[in-house]
């Protein structure tokens, strides 16, 4: 019985989880969202508390329990949300900070106060993420503009460089340095490639797993300045969380990527790499963490593995 509390916490916040899945044909749905500071930082305290509150004495006793227990209780939340569908590696990452952070601390800190409580009402507090999601949606997010940019040296002259860029040639799983986050669900580029459809031009950029994004050249000045603008409604996306949760969202837009070359001596190009994006939340600050890292990795292995290729086929060439 003393792991019961374990598996009721787990079950709250899958329970909670699912609520903000919009899973429902009521309108209360609508109150009810992960990208919320309930979800993120409220949510995880109560899954962390219920272990505590559901434990026997001789649990609140040992310090060791009152600081396992709320962070087996946020791992089985995780491995229920993981085969359950509502999450994928990249979004438990994400969320890991603050669930785990606030179960260590919740039975250090509380775990005397639970112990010595003279009444039940404190079970009520399961009832305060419910309370307080709904009112998150009078407080207005904060939109805000974003900009990663990485740059590298490549022994090529710019025009070499450009003809590389706006249809990017088949990079191969064995050319391209894969990282964390690529195991973790971020795909990696495949190739570029211009296509006509129903008549108007759109850059495609093939990613594994099937992901396609559309892409339309806003601006361009030949062999030194190009800058797509991404179509999230037209592209074809993965049926994963991370792309329904933020690629399909309104809390994160890429706005420009744009390539830049700069012609140096020695027949060299410094090529740059740029991407802005716009999230819309109330954890700005937060969200941008995770994002400005994805990203300029991402922006990194693509233009270590164009410097490359481009560098080899100039090998081949003398």
């Amino acid at each position: 019985m003393q792991y019961l509390g374990i598996l009721l916490g787990a079950l709250y916040g899958l329970g909670f989880r699912m609520l903000c899945e919009n899973a429902g044909p009521s309108d209360i749905y609508d109150y009810y969202d992960i990208y919320s500071v309930t979800f993120i930082w409220v949510v995880p305290i109560i899954v962390a508390i219920i272990p505590i509150l559901f434990a026997r004495n001789e649990i609140l006793k040992s310090r060791w329990k009152q600081f396992f227990f709320p962070i087996f209780s946020v791992i089985l939340f995780f491995l229920f949300a993981l085969s359950s569908g509502l999450e994928d590696w990249l979004c438990i990452l994400i969320i890991a900070f603050p669930f785990l952070l606030s179960a260590g601390l919740v039975g250090l800190l509380l775990g005397s106060f639970i112990k010595n409580r003279k009444s039940n009402k404190l079970y009520s507090i399961v009832f305060l993420p419910l309370l307080l999601n709904p009112l998150e949606v009078y407080l207005p997010n904060s939109q805000e503009t974003y900009s990663v940019k990485s740059e590298i040296i490549i022994n090529a002259h710019n025009e070499m460089v450009w003809n590389n860029l706006i249809e990017v040639p088949e990079i191969k799983a064995d050319e391209y340095n894969y990282g964390f986050y690529n195991y973790i669900g971020v795909p990696r580029p495949i190739k570029s490639e211009l296509e006509i459809i129903d008549g108007e031009e759109y850059r495609i950029g093939y990613f594994t797993e099937g992901l396609k994004l559309y892409e339309t050249i806003s601006e361009i000045d030949t062999f030194k300045f190009v800058n797509f603008k991404i179509h999230i409604d037209k592209s074809e996306l993965r049926d994963t969380p991370t792309d329904k949760h933020l690629l399909q969202s309104d809390y994160f837009k890429f706005k420009n990527i744009a390539y830049s070359l700069l012609k140096l001596k020695n027949g060299r190009t410094k090529l740059t790499l740029n991407c802005d994006y716009i999230l819309n939340s109330k954890m700005n600050f937060y969200a941008n963490y995770w994002a400005e890292r994805i990203i300029k990795d991402f922006e990194e292995k693509l233009l270590e593995v164009l410097k490359a290729k481009i560098e080899s086929e100039l090998v081949k060439k003398h």
